[in-house]
């Protein structure tokens, strides 16, 4: 008996199928970490890029139309391609400073996702603005949804958000029409 026992500790046929076996699941878990890592790093990089984009747009403009900015939605959307939109919330918002030195909400537009705090002016604004100018303010909400959220427990939707701010390149305040 102690002879077979002894055969059977120092037998090491079959051992790396073994080894690979164990540690087959842990190399799946985190190659299936790094894709989803991955994914959400390009789309907090569209995310920015089609915030930057779209504030950009809006900036070139003399004035605008409730039409135009739906058409700028769809361009920022256009750049999230491959991600889907359907959770992505846009508000576009023109601070200024009035006649009498108070910084305001010229207009605001929102599509998409109702987004908090709508209608308020975002602090950074007042350091942006002088007199008798306006910043165009553009924040984007988008939830991303993990691949792997339905097949691991307690992994959920994360949502990211960006700001931008443009300066109107052409006039001082860009009126919405």
């Amino acid at each position: 008996m102690k002879k077979q026992i002894q055969r059977f500790w120092l037998e090491n046929h079959g051992l790396v199928i073994n080894e690979f076996a164990l540690i087959l699941p842990l190399m799946i878990a985190i190659w299936a970490g790094m894709i989803e890592i991955g994914n959400l790093h390009f789309v907090g990089r569209k995310l920015a890029l089609s915030t930057q984009s779209v504030a950009d747009l809006i900036a070139q403009e003399r004035s605008i139309t409730s039409a135009e900015l739906n058409n700028i939605v769809d361009a920022g959307n256009a750049i999230m391609f491959p991600y889907p939109v359907g959770s992505m919330g846009y508000r576009f918002q023109s601070v200024e400073i009035n006649a009498s030195d108070t910084i305001v909400s010229a207009w605001l537009f929102n599509f998409g996702v109702t987004q908090p705090g709508a209608g308020t002016i975002p602090p950074q604004a007042e350091s942006l603005l002088t007199e008798n100018d306006s910043t165009i303010y553009v924040r984007v909400v988008y939830t991303y949804s993990p691949i792997l959220a339905s097949l691991v427990p307690g992994v959920g939707d994360i949502q990211l958000t960006e700001e931008a701010f443009a300066k109107p390149r052409k006039i001082n305040k860009i009126p919405l029409e």
